[in-house]
């Protein structure tokens, strides 16, 4: 079963700020979501107030789908964040980097993959995020690290923005039909040239109806995150009008 949910991302990468936090909730269950994907740089004031987190999501009906996390040699934070990402119901640790070159491959892999571990340890799937200007950037690279890794401890996702934007000379159908059987999570985030990455869903490049085609023909049983940088609306006018389309394209 595909369920719906949204990324904190349409608001801000920065919801440390409790009011705004709330706002992001709130709209986002008024919108439908079933759910919300957030940043490890919200979290820290609720490190202490778990249970008050935990009612805020179960009131508004909204799941934790999984929160990215950009790890650093700070393993003691990785277990901090897991533990706490366990007690809120969470299921997935998504690893949103490291920078790094070509030379650094053989060093960062393993640090992933000890972050993966540790949130093993806690319950925690981890899935490695393809991204811009990242470590596995391109279709090629993001597909080394994924067999160059254990599976057990680092999975795979897909961005469709990144992908659509960074997988030059392949597309984001392309990623998963080669891969549909380890895709755990999926992005429906859009890209175009005039406005990058602050697209919303179904407005840039991206054949969401395409990827839909193949979710549908393979069954994928997961998580649809609605996922754009800032636009020039409002977060709910734009993260509502991505959910419309995305519940149209997928027929749900």
């Amino acid at each position: 079963m595909i369920r719906l949910g949204v990324s904190q991302l349409v608001w801000g990468y920065d919801l440390s700020r409790p009011d705004r936090f709330i706002q992001c909730l709130d709209e986002a269950s008024e919108i439908g979501y079933q759910g919300v994907l957030l940043f490890d740089s919200t979290l820290p004031f609720w490190f202490n107030r778990p249970g008050e987190l935990r009612r805020m999501l179960s009131d508004r009906k909204l799941a934790l789908t999984a929160v990215i996390h950009r790890p650093s040699l700070d393993f003691k934070g990785t277990r901090r964040l897991a533990g706490f990402v366990a007690e809120l119901g969470g299921e997935k640790l998504i690893l949103s980097g490291r920078d790094g070159r070509a030379e650094d491959w053989d060093i960062v892999v393993p640090l992933l993959q000890r972050h993966g571990e540790i949130a093993l340890e806690y319950g925690l799937r981890t899935l490695y995020h393809h991204h811009t200007g990242w470590l596995a950037e391109t279709m090629e690279q993001y597909e080394r690290l994924l067999s160059d890794s254990n599976r057990k401890y680092i999975g795979a996702m897909l961005d469709c923005g990144h992908a659509t934007k960074d997988f030059v000379g392949h597309t984001a159908l392309e990623f998963y039909e080669r891969n549909h059987g380890i895709v755990e999570y999926i992005e429906f985030k859009d890209w175009s040239p005039e406005s990058d990455l602050g697209t919303e869903v179904g407005r840039g490049r991206c054949d969401f109806s395409a990827v839909a085609d193949a979710l549908k023909r393979h069954r994928y049983d997961g998580w649809v995150i609605v996922e754009q940088n800032a636009t020039k609306r409002t977060p709910k006018e734009s993260s509502a009008e991505s959910f419309r389309y995305i519940r149209e394209t997928l027929e749900l």
